[in-house]
């Protein structure tokens, strides 16, 4: 379905927690077969997969995905989703990370509806409120302050905002960050060509740089859904949780 808008999933084979972890099975298909069905079900545009590995290339073609091979030299999940432009025309680009195997279409919906109704902003994500210290305390999972009109004023690994008064830890909302990302055509264009700022470099985490250029990141809020594949861990505790739901 073509439209303005592109939904783009980056698949690299070489993680350094879990290689080749969207190959890994559940519930009878790969971890990228559940993401790209899901995105599909959003009917927003045209759903690729970008990667670097021809076995993730074939098993997208398997299951009648669209795919193409990208640079393994490529530093970013972003920066693969960019190269796949290459001779396209949209406006609005979707990056969906290729490990959440539970994002939820309407997810991706409201991206796309934000970044189209919101002039402000360049960029737009999703957050799950959280009190969950297991969360808040996880270096691998990401938090957000962001104002009342859920504009993005930092992402860090840490627990932030800090609790300064203990007694109150209790009744403080955190805001877990969910890898997902809608970009307008140009601030995606401007985020690619600019170099790795400090803040990114230190908390690794690619979004600190459109923050520090400048660039206006907007968040919807959604409900916590099941475990992003970080780990076989994860894997694990995804599979616990399919079996819960039934």
């Amino acid at each position: 379905m073509k439209t303005d808008t592109l939904v783009a999933i980056p698949a690299r084979y070489g993680s350094t927690r879990f290689e080749g972890k969207m190959l890994k099975m559940l519930e009878g298909k790969p971890i990228i077969q559940h993401v790209w069905e899901a995105c599909k079900k959003a009917k927003v545009g045209e759903v690729i997969v970008a990667t670097d590995d021809t076995k993730i290339f074939e098993t997208v073609k398997n299951f009648g995905g669209e795919a193409i091979m990208t640079s393994p030299e490529l530093q970013s999940g972003t920066d693969r989703i960019f190269k796949a432009l290459k001779g396209r025309d949209e406006k609005y680009i979707i990056n969906v990370q290729g490990d959440e195997p539970f994002i939820k279409p309407e997810t991706v919906q409201k991206i796309v509806a934000l970044l189209k109704s919101d002039s402000e902003a360049d960029i737009a994500t999703a957050c799950i409120k959280t009190r969950d210290p297991k969360i808040i305390t996880n270096p691998n999972a990401v938090k957000a302050v962001l104002t009342d009109d859920m504009k993005a004023l930092y992402f860090s690994r840490a627990a932030i905002p800090f609790i300064r008064d203990i007694e109150e830890t209790s009744k403080i909302l955190f805001y877990h960050h969910f890898g997902i990302y809608g970009y307008k055509r140009e601030a995606l264009e401007k985020f690619v060509n600019h170099k790795q700022s400090t803040l990114e470099k230190q908390e690794k985490l690619e979004q600190l740089r459109a923050l520090e250029i400048g660039l206006t990141i907007k968040s919807i809020l959604i409900e916590k859904t099941g475990p992003s594949i970080d780990t076989q861990e994860d894997l694990d505790n995804a599979k616990e949780y399919l079996k819960n739901l039934k």
